[in-house]
């Protein structure tokens, strides 16, 4: 009996000394495996991505293109001021504006919204602005139809495009009959890095419409910066598909009006 309890001793003494002493080998292949899984499952998540958008933008097509994106800058300019900017924009397809900001984000996910189909019309529509050849309306604000007296005369619809921050010239569209060139806003096409201001003047004064205010300018320049340098930054998969000459991203910080402008 006692040489049995002694044996029993010595065999529990030995397995605890084992299993104290016992480390499991890291399965080191296994995580290898899940590592390897998951970089290939990202990379053929871009890789479909540029593929489906190559897919949707045919050889050749006018920008912007499906995965472009772009800023304009903008501004609703009425008898005299300058109207708040757009506080929401709601548009799956990617035309939209960061609320308060003045800027148009084009960034089509759709050819419903691409190329010749990027148009002014398009952001009205998600904005819930009225604006036609006869008739402009912010959200909120005042309606404001063709021949209402405006400073006293008779007030019809403009756009201004101007090309660039600083551009004091800009080029004049209008829908009003009798007005040269004439053109519904609704299908002027949205471009890169420009600036709109879209009035409601007497046609005395259509000629002296300014750019948008000084605060539409730094938002759009802050969200060309900042895009242009996500686009250096993003993953290559061998097909680009952002493309700026000088575009926020959408994390660029927005500054707001504090004042209402009267030139």
């Amino acid at each position: 009996m006692g040489k049995a309890s002694s044996n029993k001793k010595v065999a529990r003494a030995a397995g605890i000394s084992h299993g104290r002493g016992y480390r499991p080998a890291t399965p080191w292949g296994y995580f290898g495996v899940i590592a390897l899984i998951i970089v290939l499952g990202i990379a053929g998540t871009w890789a479909s991505r540029d593929r489906r958008i190559s897919q949707i933008n045919s050889k050749g097509a006018t920008p912007p293109t499906v995965g472009t994106t772009w800023y304009e800058g903008y501004a609703v300019y009425e008898c005299g001021k300058f109207a708040p900017a757009i506080t929401s924009a709601s548009n799956p397809h990617g035309i939209t504006t960061k609320p308060g900001s003045g800027v148009i984000t084009i960034a089509p996910k759709t050819a419903a919204v691409a190329g010749k189909n990027a148009t002014l019309g398009k952001f009205s529509s998600a904005a819930g602005m009225t604006l036609n050849a006869a008739a402009l309306q912010v959200p909120g604000g005042k309606l404001y139809t063709d021949g209402d007296s405006c400073q006293g005369k008779a007030g019809h619809v403009y756009v201004k495009e101007f090309a660039f921050v600083g551009d004091k010239t800009g080029q004049l569209y209008s829908g009003a009959k009798g007005q040269l060139p004439k053109l519904d806003p609704r299908n002027i096409p949205l471009q890169d890095s420009k600036l709109l201001t879209i009035a409601f003047v007497p046609s005395s004064e259509a000629a002296s419409i300014p750019p948008p205010p000084g605060y539409v300018n730094t938002n759009l320049q802050k969200a060309s910066a900042s895009a242009t340098a996500t686009s250096t930054t993003a993953p290559s998969t061998g097909t680009s598909t952002t493309t700026r000459p000088g575009s926020a991203s959408t994390g660029a910080t927005t500054v707001s009006p504090t004042t209402t402008s009267k030139p």
